[in-house]
């Protein structure tokens, strides 16, 4: 008795100690998603993903160890409940619990989901077994092929989108000489000085050419 004490007592602290640095991981996640968003890159959420799926696998390794017992064999029987606050509950459950109440014990001693989610759970598995094995198994080609065109795609994008990079400096140079207007691609080849009616800035006024205002008069007398 003694011995099995001892080995779910061990089973126990490897199994807090997982879960441990999985709440940690997802706590850090979660803390990156909602503060830093702005630069958050999608390798890093793919790291974090990863890392989160490893500890779940080292939990369910430690779940599936033969020296684990079933922990579905023990029974938790509440022995104390009292609606008044509890310090060393509040301390063990990080604040999360403050009493261990009748109303909060069914929840946290729950060992089957909650009556609406089994419903549920049953409706699907009735639905999967109405399938027949050649639909069920279309339909997983089928997704499988979408699945694969969508990654494909990704990863297209990903090497047209590295391939870009720099432009060569004489595409750069047709590009701005393409974008010039014509007027002004025209205008840099003929320059032409500046007449006398341009403004001048440093007298503050605008000079006019001398206009032949007599021989226009005497054009217009003589017809």
């Amino acid at each position: 008795m003694q011995r099995e004490e001892k080995q779910l007592e061990a089973s126990l602290d490897a199994l807090l100690s997982q879960v441990a640095d999985l709440k940690n991981s997802l706590g850090s996640f979660i803390y990156k998603l909602e503060n830093e968003y702005d630069r958050l890159t999608w390798p890093s959420v793919l790291d974090s993903f990863a890392l989160l799926s490893g500890q779940l696998n080292t939990l369910n390794k430690v779940l599936k160890h033969e020296k684990t017992p079933l922990f579905r064999n023990q029974v938790i029987i509440p022995l104390v409940l009292s609606p008044d606050r509890d310090e060393d509950l509040m301390r063990q459950t990080e604040g999360r619990v403050p009493v261990f109440s009748h109303e909060v014990v069914p929840d946290h001693l729950r060992t089957k989901p909650d009556p609406e989610v089994e419903e549920q759970e049953k409706q699907l598995t009735t639905d999967a077994a109405r399938i027949g094995a050649d639909v069920a198994q279309k339909q997983i080609q089928s997704l499988n092929k979408m699945c694969s065109n969508l990654l494909e795609k990704i990863s297209k994008e990903e090497r047209e989108s590295e391939s870009g990079g720099k432009m060569p400096s004489g595409i750069k140079t047709n590009i701005k000489s393409a974008s010039m207007h014509p007027y002004q691609r025209i205008k840099s080849k003929c320059p032409v000085r500046p007449s006398r009616s341009t403004f001048s800035h440093s007298h503050s006024q605008l000079h006019f050419p001398s206009f032949p205002f007599t021989a226009w008069k005497a054009s217009v007398a003589s017809q």
